[in-house]
């Protein structure tokens, strides 16, 4: 059985640096990013499902044109990230070598920010003493425009098809290591951005270590990975965190169990409205989504169309060939919330409920894709010279839904929320709100 489960990478993980340089560099990255290019082409099951084989290949020669005896760590992992991202595959991801995070992580100095990205705006959450009001809008930083920024950062990012929302999520957390990532080292930094109260203002920064900055950092509420709240007023709201099979197991959850006594609950309770919270749910086990299905229908369903690895169709996985209600099933209302981190297997269940028109859905588009994703096994391939490592998925999952009408992209909420700046500075839950206030209003 397939277990898949992408979660917001830590700094530690996904940050590397340094500026050594040595004669015939330039020909090891090279061969470095040739060895890239080569294991993408053998192990990946649809490379060119979203970026073009000739795209792909134009963004190579220009990149291994770029590398010399003079690119640094920062530069060739760029080349790196940039090359993945072209891919739009969530489930490829990267890593530096040792000694390139620890030079990240205890000599590097970075812009002390954090933000929080709004459609087609960044607003700046936090910084060092406090010196930009919470909530402003950033313009520039060093001659930059907030636009071409976002757009830079973006491209450095893997996420699945043409979704952004979440690469959002991730800059969101580490905003300031991709503006090092984009355009070097820099010891201050001059702000420019629009307070809350429209005034323009322009502000000097220091470069700060990441220790620092990471105390700037909002600390997020501990929340249980499985949870059922009933309300007065008879509503299910449903939290299902992830459907990772070690992370349940750590926290001794029994997935099976949970599903059969809340849906137990909502049929002698007799409730008829749900409301299914599925934004934090990287994904993990592909069966757990089925399972949460098969509590919505009274109908034997289709999932998966087909898994294909090494160009060959599999059999006997989890989510394949027609697949049976569970014995409790709910006919009630549903509403789905979702956001930029609901991805792989747990987006795979929001296609096929979307699919299905099983449920409203709320809030952000989904990181996962709709049409399906590129997921499994991942193979581990370690860059001889840089010791960099890439993870590369091998199974090429579709599935069984609708022609989607915005092909390449993740499930777009029937009614799309995200909090405002100010809504999420003072920490409200617009999109459960905005779900509360449905169920309620039927």
């Amino acid at each position: 059985m397939f277990t898949r489960l992408i979660k917001l990478l830590p700094a530690a993980v996904i940050i590397c640096s340094s500026h050594f340089v040595s004669a015939q560099r330039g020909d090891s990255l090279k061969a470095d990013l040739q060895l890239l290019k080569t294991k993408l082409e053998t192990i990946h099951p649809a490379l060119y499902a979203y970026t073009s084989q000739t795209r792909m290949e134009q963004l190579f020669d220009s990149c291994y044109k770029e590398l010399n005896d003079y690119t640094d760590d920062r530069q060739f992992y760029g080349v790196i990230k940039v090359m993945l991202s072209a891919v739009k595959d969530g489930h490829l991801s990267s890593s530096p070598s040792p000694g390139f995070a620890r030079f990240i992580h205890t000599e590097n100095r970075y812009l002390p920010l954090m933000t929080y990205f709004k459609g087609d705006s960044i607003f700046i959450v936090n910084s060092i003493d406090n010196k930009i009001p919470a909530g402003s809008r950033l313009i520039r930083i060093n001659s930059h425009p907030a636009d071409a920024m976002r757009q830079k950062m973006y491209d450095y990012l893997m996420s699945d098809g043409y979704s952004t929302s979440k690469k959002a999520l991730i800059l969101n957390q580490i905003f300031y290591f991709y503006y090092y990532l984009a355009y070097g080292y820099s010891s201050g930094f001059t702000v420019e951005y629009t307070a809350p109260s429209g005034e323009y203002s322009t502000v000097a920064l220091p470069a700060t270590e990441e220790k620092v900055i990471n105390t700037l950092k909002v600390k997020e509420e501990e929340k249980p990975l499985l949870s059922a709240t009933f309300t007065e007023d008879n509503i299910c709201i449903l939290s299902i965190r992830t459907f990772g099979a070690d992370d349940l197991a750590e926290a001794k959850l029994d997935y099976p169990a949970f599903l059969e006594k809340t849906f137990m609950r909502i049929k002698n309770d007799r409730v008829q409205k749900l409301i299914i919270d599925l934004r934090d749910n990287g994904g993990g086990r592909d069966g757990y989504g089925v399972m949460l299905y098969s509590y919505l229908t009274k109908q034997a369903f289709p999932y998966y169309s087909y898994l294909e690895k090494n160009k060959k169709k599999l059999s006997g996985k989890p989510g394949l060939g027609k697949q049976q209600p569970a014995a409790i099933s709910y006919s009630g209302a549903v509403w789905v919330l979702t956001g930029g981190n609901t991805f792989s297997a747990a987006a795979e269940f929001c296609a096929v409920a979307y699919s299905n028109h099983r449920g409203t859905f709320i809030g952000e588009e989904t990181g996962g894709g709709y049409e399906g994703n590129h997921s499994g096994q991942l193979i581990s391939v370690e860059l001889p010279s840089s010791k960099a490592n890439v993870w590369i998925p091998t199974t090429k999952y579709v599935m069984n839904v609708i022609p989607a009408k915005y092909p390449g992209r993740g499930i777009i909420p029937h009614l799309q929320v995200q909090p405002s700046a100010g809504e999420y500075l003072r920490h409200e839950d617009t999109v459960l709100e905005k779900a509360l206030s449905e169920a309620r209003s039927r």
